[in-house]
């Protein structure tokens, strides 16, 4: 009996490559198509929608299998961050370090750094002086250092029980199996994931 215990608790959980695949995919259609930012722009209509089309037509030229320089991903994400600005004119506040340092041009899955970014964006309170969204990214071409804060959301049962997180978990563990972590952290005041990935 112990021995089939021992079999059972022993077996390694096995890789379902067609789900992790559409995960992928649910993933980076979810960056693509952003429901809160589009949301947030139709609100205001007028006054962010040509930016915000501008933007939107720029993701739907990105390619699922096609990687990007990382220039060209931390240029999309400043023209995020501007639209942002415009769509939400009661209070956007960011604070973004940028040390990544590459001799050599890194390559990069497209919008791999956004789930993190929407989800706080969408999800906390970004409109206080003292709790501003912290951005930090920092590594070279052998591994990425990406941080995400922001300040708690104490409507939310789990901080970071979202599908936007699920799908992006799920597409890293497909992209980078055994080169990268996320973690999560929370206390009663702040919000934190941090994502290593190994190149």
């Amino acid at each position: 009996m112990s021995s089939i215990i021992d079999r059972i608790l022993r077996k390694k959980s096995v890789r379902n490559e067609e789900a992790m695949a559409l995960s992928n995919r649910l993933s980076f259609v979810n960056s693509q198509f952003d429901r809160f930012l589009m949301a947030r722009t139709f609100a205001e209509g007028a006054v962010s929608m040509p930016e915000y089309i501008l933007f939107q037509k720029k993701l739907l030229l990105l390619e699922l299998e096609k990687y990007q320089s990382m220039e060209a991903e931390l240029d999309l994400l400043s023209q995020y961050f501007a639209v942002v600005k415009i769509s939400m004119p009661a209070g956007f506040l960011l604070k973004w370090e940028n040390r990544f340092q590459s001799e050599n041009e890194v390559m990069v899955p497209p919008l791999i750094l956004f789930p993190m970014v929407q989800h706080a964006v969408a999800n906390g309170y970004n409109g206080m002086s003292s709790h501003p969204i912290r951005i930090r990214l920092s590594g070279s071409s052998k591994v990425l250092l990406f941080e995400v804060s922001h300040r708690v959301n104490h409507y939310l049962d789990g901080q970071f029980k979202h599908t936007l997180i699920e799908d992006f978990r799920n597409r890293l563990e497909y992209l980078f199996p055994q080169r990268h972590s996320l973690l999560f952290n929370s206390n009663s005041n702040t919000c934190r994931a941090t994502l290593t990935i190994h190149f």
